[in-house]
Order: C-alpha cells, then sequence, then structure tokens
C-alpha cells in the first residue's frame, strides 16, 4: 500500500562547469529528486507527475529498478522537461536554461487534482514544490480534507516568487503553512526573503519559529541543515557517504522528501535532520538520484543516520 507521494515536476538536466564543459544528462527535477530521498527508507511512495512520453526510457527504468509504480505518471506532452545548469560560486545557486521547455512547464503542471486521483487510503504524506498560488492552495486544502494526509511544502521561490514584494509573501507564506504541515527553504532564499544576512542562523530561525509551521527544514547549502519547530532547532553537518560531492542537483528536494517521511513516522528531530542529511548524501554521491535502493543499502543509511544523531546533531538554542 502506497503511503507517500511524491508530487510535482520532473526534468532532465546537464550541469555546465565551470571549465565550459558538461556532464551527461541526468534524470531529476523535485518530484523525482524528493521521490529518491523518501525511496532510501521505504518503498511504499510513488510519483505523481505529468510528463513526456520518453520518460519511460530513463525515468521509467529508474522506477523499475527501484520497484516503483508507474500509475501515477501521466504522458501528456512527447519529450521530458530539460535544463542546463550553472552553478553559481560561493554556494550562491544555480542559473539555468531551458531547452524547448517553457511551453511545456504549463501545461506539465502537477494541480491537485492529480494528487486527488493518485492519493489512496493508505496515503500518510505527500510533498510539493509549488508557489503562492491561493487557489491551488486552496483546492490542496481540500484533498487533503478528505485524505487526512500531511504535507511538506518546498517553496518554488526563484523567479516570479522571489520577485513579489516582501510584504505579499510574509503575508501569504503563514497563510499556506495553515495548510501545510511542513515547510522546507533553503539560506538564500530565507535570507532574501527575512533581509537577514545568511550566515545570521540564529535570526533566520528565530523568524521561521514565528511562523505556524509544526516543522521547517532549513537548508544552509554545504554546511548542513537545521530542524526547526516551535520550540527547538537541532543542526546536522553534511554527510559525504561516499567521499566529496559529485552533484548537489536534487540535494535539497531529497533531503525535503526524506524529512517528510522522518517527520510523519514520529522520528524525533534531530533524527528527521540526521535522516534528511544522510539522503542528501546518498544523492551527491552521482549525476542524477542514487541508482538502486536495496534493503543493504536502506540499513546502512539507517545505521549513518542513526550515528549522526547520536554523535554530530546539535541542538542550538535560539534566543527568543
Amino acid at each position: 500500500m502506497i503511503e507517500y507521494l511524491a508530487c510535482g515536476n520532473i526534468m532532465s538536466d546537464q550541469v555546465e562547469h565551470e571549465d565550459g564543459t558538461f556532464s551527461p544528462w541526468h534524470i531529476g527535477g523535485p518530484a523525482l529528486y524528493a521521490l529518491a530521498g523518501i525511496r532510501l527508507w521505504t518503498d511504499k511512495c510513488k510519483l505523481v507527475t505529468q510528463t513526456g512520453a520518453d520518460y519511460v526510457e530513463t525515468y521509467g527504468r529508474w522506477l523499475d529498478e527501484n520497484g516503483l509504480s508507474h500509475e501515477s505518471v501521466l504522458v501528456e506532452a512527447e519529450r521530458v522537461n530539460r535544463f542546463t545548469l550553472r552553478y553559481r560560486p560561493d554556494d550562491q545557486g544555480f542559473t539555468y536554461e531551458a531547452h524547448q521547455t517553457h511551453e511545456y512547464l504549463g501545461y506539465l503542471k502537477t494541480h491537485p487534482y492529480h494528487i486527488d486521483a493518485a492519493a489512496g487510503p493508505g496515503v500518510k504524506g505527500m510533498y510539493w514544490a509549488q508557489n503562492l498560488d491561493r487557489v491551488v492552495w486552496q483546492n490542496l486544502a481540500k484533498v487533503k480534507e478528505k485524505h487526512g494526509f500531511q504535507i511538506m511544502w518546498e517553496i518554488e521561490y526563484g523567479g516570479s516568487v522571489r520577485d513579489l514584494p516582501r510584504e505579499f509573501k510574509l503575508e501569504r507564506i503563514p497563510e499556506i503553512l495553515e495548510i501545510a504541515d511542513m515547510w522546507s527553504i533553503n539560506h538564500n532564499e530565507a535570507s532574501h526573503l527575512f533581509d537577514i544576512p545568511r550566515d545570521e542562523d540564529e535570526r533566520i530561525i528565530r523568524e521561521l519559529m514565528k511562523l505556524p509551521a509544526k516543522f521547517t527544514l532549513y537548508r544552509v547549502g554545504r554546511r548542513g541543515a537545521y530542524a526547526v519547530t516551535k520550540t527547538q532547532a537541532f543542526f546536522c553537518p553534511s554527510v559525504q557517504p561516499f567521499g566529496a560531492s559529485v552533484d548537489p542537483t536534487g540535494c535539497g528536494n531529497n533531503s525535503t522528501g526524506a524529512a517528510l517521511y522522518a517527520w510523519v513516522e514520529g522520528y524525533s528531530p534531530d533524527m528527521v535532520v540526521a535522516m534528511a542529511n544522510v539522503s542528501a548524501g546518498y544523492n551527491a554521491a552521482q549525476h542524477g538520484p542514487y541508482p538502486r535502493f536495496t534493503p543493504e543499502v536502506m540499513q546502512q543509511a539507517l545505521q549513518l543516520a542513526e550515528y549522526y544523531r547520536e554523535h554530530a546533531v546539535q541542538e542550538v538554542i535560539i534566543r527568543r
């Protein structure tokens, strides 16, 4: 029985390196990376997306290799979305170039009615990267009420949302967090939102604690991430299970999916952030998502998360 949904866009990426060379094309996108973050811990999950017919050759193989269903993958175009990513220095995010994609992005968007159709009686939680559109969130609230699952929201902060007036965002985000149970935001986004330098973690976390979310995954780039509740904050450094990072693409989505699973399953906040960072570490070990999740891989990941929770995660006292 399916318990977790990873909902939203999938898109294939290549990375342009500083020397002008390119990585191979690899599968990706917020929903796929979030699905991989969940799949490290459970196989009771599936992808909910609209995409191109050629997904079968790449994404389909990965789904099959990991024992995951295609049933909520809707083919509504000829090709999967494709992007070239260029990472900025100093952990400042990336720019992108779309390839025959902008037209697709509109009608391949995942909507609440797709999530409604995909949700069965056993679904506990869903991941969704989404903007601030009030009607979309009101429609999802109806789906949530019908099925009774929890929502992990990864804010789509780039593009049009970044350019919105700060006052509007600070009014709309709490409204959405009355619907979403938890959310995920990175340090560049939070710095821009709150007008606080991104290295001032305590000030940013203090603002996050004022919001109505039950849980926040606050991601601070290469340094790691924080688990933030209304009363506590725990920091976990980045996890590198296989040595230095090969490709950071999708690590935020991936760790957010893992945090959804861990929080809904009732793990303590310090374990949630450890599991999130372990998932990101597995994701960064290659281009694209981790290739195959076996029972042995899953057991090793759990042991690594338990080790980090015990030896590396630290509670951070936030002065209110």
